[in-house]
């Protein structure tokens, strides 16, 4: 075999100016080949690390209240952040989501807009620091000028503002009222991409306070990892957080309080609809008034002996109190008993009830404090059980954004008062991007394919040429004693030599143009930007990927060459010897 390989060697530098030639052509075909999929692999690291996971984060937790997609309120934000702490690894940082959809009015001029809220942090500053066109980074998260924004460089023109002036919006509050706030514009900055132009960003703190929301509430939270390639982490990652978010059933203890005395009680929600309606009917046996209707605002259902105690009748008012897990203070309700019930089995004797819609304004704006007593619910052997309001209906999981367009539908339809959590991957939430991304690949694999075909018709002409050109030679070793085989094996040598020098020289020219055209700076703020990192041509090679191409290379040029090697392998010694042309 060593023969063979000198041989082959030796007859590629005696064929110079051939073996240049073809070499070039699968030099250039290996250059362009690595060129393209560094290319490809730059765009898809742009969008999933760089424009996606900005947007979405890697793994996004909603909660949506009252069957809307776009009334999203996380209002127990600790909760939320210490379990997926406690089901995810490898978590870079979790980020609260607050965006809202408005129409933002300048100078004269108006434009729709996303509001971010962002909070004072070094990636933060870094960001604007390096971004910034006009004005002082730390207006915005100094506090000292009213409601600072920053606005990219375009978005700014397009209102006619500069730094200072005043912008104008109307925020829709979380419990769902309008109201209109003014802006200052605190610095300007140049947009990295056509995407990011859209966002106006405001100091979360202010924020919240524009829409009344609480410092332990949040719009969503965003999970993102250390560097995820393979999309499956995150969907495990979030199908673990999925699961560790099975919702209980959800209950105040309270005291209620009326004709000067008062009682505990553990307050529970009942279905509303009208199948849940007749069903609790049914489950709590009722002795006087009407089960509250869907419609009906804090009218409680009691059981006797505890409205007996407290001297109330239906119709009478009575006073609900219970400590708020945040914010240290006392949680008032009035309420009007609306029904009594005579409690029956096993079933705790101090369960008071609030329809759905009434029990869940009044838990989610105003979270109870972790229970000082123990708290008896309905076992599952009370037909009541399944009835009684969840703390949130957990979203199944989806593989998909159509898939999840349909579950978000569904959950609309359904017009549940409870909130609704849903658990997502970036994948879900940005497939439509990455369904682009997937047609790049495709498209930029196809576009080498052909290329890399028509050099190698190059090849297989060359090397029958070469064949020819060598027939009386093949027919001189193979009289001295050379073996069919051996001469099959030679000439596919120097065809795998010459497609193995060739092809690392293409990975090194490959480098070299894209080092040379990462060195332009572009400036272009069209969609044309997701091909850039800070306005200059992305490459991302991979090791992975240039090994296997160079081993694909090799495969299909002895592939290639097999066959007319084959073919010279089967001349006999007389009949190569009498070839003459």
């Amino acid at each position: 075999m060593k023969l063979i390989l000198l041989l082959a060697f030796r007859n590629l530098l005696r064929q110079k100016r051939r073996s240049v030639f073809l070499g070039s052509a699968v030099a250039f075909g290996m250059m362009i080949l690595v060129m393209a999929n560094s290319f490809a692999h730059g765009i898809s690291d742009n969008i999933l690390n760089r424009m996606i996971v900005y947007m979405v984060g890697h793994v996004e937790i909603s909660m949506m209240e009252q069957s809307k997609q776009y009334h999203r309120v996380i209002r127990d934000r600790e909760r939320f952040e210490k379990v997926i702490r406690e089901n995810t690894d490898n978590v870079k940082e979790i980020n609260e989501s607050i965006g809202i959809f408005t129409r933002i009015v300048g100078i004269g001029k108006s434009d729709n807009a996303i509001m971010v809220g962002l909070i004072d942090n070094e990636e933060n500053r870094s960001y604007f620091t390096s971004t910034l066109i006009d004005g002082a980074v730390d207006d915005f998260f100094s506090g000292t000028i009213e409601n600072p924004v920053v606005v990219y460089e375009d978005k700014a023109k397009l209102l006619n503002v500069k730094v200072h002036d005043t912008l104008r919006a109307k925020l829709k509050t979380v419990s769902g009222q309008e109201q209109s706030a003014r802006f200052t514009v605190a610095a300007i900055i140049k947009p990295a991409n056509i995407f990011e132009s859209f966002a106006i960003f405001v100091n979360l703190g202010s924020l919240k306070t524009l829409i009344n929301m609480k410092p332990w509430e949040t719009g969503a939270l965003q999970i993102v990892f250390n560097k995820v390639e393979d999309p499956r982490i995150a969907i495990r990652q979030a199908d673990r957080i999925h699961g560790a978010l099975t919702p209980g059933t959800a209950f105040i203890a309270a005291k209620i309080k009326a004709g000067g005395a008062d009682t505990p009680v553990t307050l529970l929600g009942y279905a509303s609809d009208d199948t849940g309606l007749e069903s609790t009917r049914k489950a709590l046996a009722l002795t006087a008034g009407k089960l509250p209707d869907a419609k009906a605002e804090n009218k409680l259902v009691l059981p006797e002996a505890l409205a007996k105690k407290l001297k109330l009748a239906p119709g009478d008012k009575a006073t609900l109190r219970y400590p708020a897990k945040y914010g240290n203070r006392t949680v008032e309700l009035e309420c009007t008993a609306g029904a009594l019930y005579r409690p029956g089995g096993n079933r705790p004797p101090d369960l008071a009830f609030l329809n759905e819609l009434s029990f869940y304004k009044l838990y989610h704006e105003n979270l109870p404090a972790p229970a000082e007593r123990a708290i008896t619910l309905p076992d599952k052997s009370d037909t009541l059980a399944g009835l009684l309001a969840p703390e949130w209906r957990l979203l199944p999981r989806t593989p998909d954004h159509d898939t999840m367009e349909k579950k978000l539908a569904e959950m609309t339809r359904s017009r549940w008062k409870g909130p609704s959590l849903d658990v997502r991957t970036m994948y879900e939430s940005a497939s439509q991007v990455l369904d682009l991304e997937y047609a790049l690949n495709l498209i930029t694999f196809l576009a080498v394919l052909i290329l890399f075909f028509i050099i190698l018709i190059g090849v297989v002409n060359t090397l029958r040429m070469t064949i020819r050109e060598r027939t009386r030679e093949i027919g001189t070793v193979r009289a001295i004693g050379m073996q069919s085989g051996d001469v099959r094996a030679l000439f596919m040598a120097e065809t795998v030599f010459l497609s193995a020098i060739a092809s690392a020289a293409g990975i090194v020219l490959g480098f070299v143009f894209m080092g040379i055209m990462g060195l332009f700076t572009i400036e272009t703020e069209s969609v044309l930007s997701i091909l850039l990192v800070e306005r200059h041509l992305y490459f991302l090679p991979t090791v992975l990927s240039i090994t296997g191409n160079f081993l694909l290379i090799l495969a299909i040029t002895a592939l290639t060459a097999y066959f007319p090697a084959k073919r010279a392998a089967r001349l006999s010694a007389a009949d190569a010897l009498r070839h003459f042309e």
